[in-house]
């Protein structure tokens, strides 16, 4: 599916890539990607249905990704930008393409932006989708290896003060490395379809501008430092659907049963099997789900 428009906004001090399907007066739907991943993991298994189904679909990169500005030279881990920094990214292009109220979808880190856009800027949200999110990726109750360990509450004041070199935050930008990234997130139950990921991959590190290689490190900074959003969750009025797969190793299922009771009258869809990944097969499921909410909650 080609894109009805494409560019760059200019968005709080920084340029969005952006990307719109559709027809521009129908209702909006921003799609929020997650952790070092660039829009084009949002598939057109994914965008199709949207648009079949009378929507205006909007996919970005997120800054420091992508073909969005790459922050590397005045980043300082010491000054990280936030979550809420990445919300205003997200209003700020909503801005450019005059879309006063959109339908919120995030994944992983985007759920995180989705949500701190619910809580901070509700006049501009109609519904929210929050798929294999947290409302604090660092809590105790959801991590074990954290619980009855106060050095937890320090981890955002080591990564603001010390050094990192871990593989694991500066990873290899090779198309097979992040295949086999995937590979361990896609979980047991579904088949991996290697062949579809390495295409997208060939695509965002051969074809377009590349893979940040500071992305990973940096964009986790600002989840570690914007903390909690568990005791503002119960502020947000949007509809709210919460979608997680019962096979997650990234984000595991207990940040969903943490996070999800706490947004008033949220929904939950549990997805037998699902990963940290959304494959064709499981989209089958979830994509009818999402058009259900969404049109449930057309206005709010």
């Amino acid at each position: 599916m080609k894109p009805t428009l494409a560019g760059k906004a200019p968005c709080n001090t920084i340029e969005i890539y952006f990307e719109t399907f559709g027809q521009q007066e129908n209702p909006a739907i921003l799609l929020i990607m997650g952790l070092d991943a660039q829009s084009i993991m949002f598939t057109n298994d994914f965008i199709e249905p949207l648009v079949e189904a009378g929507y205006y679909v909007i996919r970005f990169d997120n800054r420091d990704i992508g073909l969005s500005t790459w922050l590397n030279d005045t980043w300082h881990r010491k000054r990280p930008y936030t979550l809420e920094d990445m919300a205003k990214d997200s209003i700020g292009l909503l801005d450019y393409l005059s879309v006063s109220k959109a339908h919120i979808i995030g994944v992983s880190m985007g759920g995180m932006i989705a949500q701190r856009i619910a809580i901070s800027h509700a006049e501009r949200v109609l519904c929210l989708v929050s798929i294999m999110s947290s409302g604090f990726i660092l809590d105790p109750a959801a991590v074990p290896f954290f619980r009855g360990k106060p050095f937890v509450r320090l981890i955002p004041f080591f990564l603001r003060n010390f050094t990192i070199k871990s593989k694991l935050a500066f990873p290899a930008i090779t198309v097979e490395g992040y295949v086999k990234t995937y590979r361990r997130l896609n979980g047991k139950t579904f088949p991996f379809n290697h062949q579809h990921l390495r295409t997208i991959f060939i695509e965002g590190i051969e074809q377009r501008k590349g893979q940040n290689p500071r992305a990973r490190f940096q964009q986790f900074c600002g989840i570690a430092a914007s903390g909690s959003r568990l005791h503002e969750l119960p502020k947000i009025k949007a509809p709210t659907l919460v979608i997680h797969g019962t096979e997650d190793p990234l984000i595991p299922p207990i940040h969903a049963t943490i996070y999800a009771p706490k947004i008033p009258n949220a929904k939950m869809l549990w997805v037998e099997g699902m990963g940290h990944q959304l494959p064709k097969p499981v989209l089958e499921t979830v994509m009818p789900a999402i058009i259900t909410h969404l049109q449930t909650n057309k206005f709010n």
